[in-house]
């Protein structure tokens, strides 16, 4: 059966951890987590959804916008103040992190913003008209 519309959507630490995903197909995770190691540039947070190309390229790009505002209200004030790593577990002053700590930020959202993302690729779903007003706006 194929799934159209948004299928998997991430946030991203750098190219390397994924702090939160939701997924309609589980493959989709492969395929995203390929394309982000294969990124050229290291941004701080990266924002991905994989979609079925029947929608076209408005509705996803109007998605990441949603996405990446609310990502940026809720964590804003983590990631601005924080020292070591906004997302990681607390660490002494003189240490460096080391790749067990690097490894527990992987899906340290998922349980809080996973939901999240569901919910914004739902809503995108749900009100196609909307998305479209959107997207007009932002382009004019």
């Amino acid at each position: 059966m194929s799934q159209k519309g948004l299928i998997y959507s991430l946030v991203s630490e750098a190219t390397v951890f994924v702090l939160a995903e939701h997924t309609l197909l589980w493959y989709s995770q492969y395929t995203a987590v390929q394309c982000l190691q294969k990124l050229p540039f290291k941004q701080q947070q990266i924002f991905l959804v994989v979609y079925d190309e029947t929608v076209g390229s408005n509705v996803p790009f109007v998605f990441l916008e949603r996405v990446k505002d609310d990502f940026k209200q809720h964590y804003a004030v983590s990631i601005k103040n924080a020292e070591a790593h906004p997302f990681g577990d607390e660490h002494d002053e003189d240490d460096l992190i080391k790749f067990e700590d690097l490894s527990s930020i992987a899906y340290n959202l998922d349980r809080e913003f996973g939901p999240r993302l569901k919910e914004h690729m739902q809503y995108c779903k749900s009100h196609p008209e909307e998305i479209s007003k959107l997207s007009k706006l932002k382009t004019r």
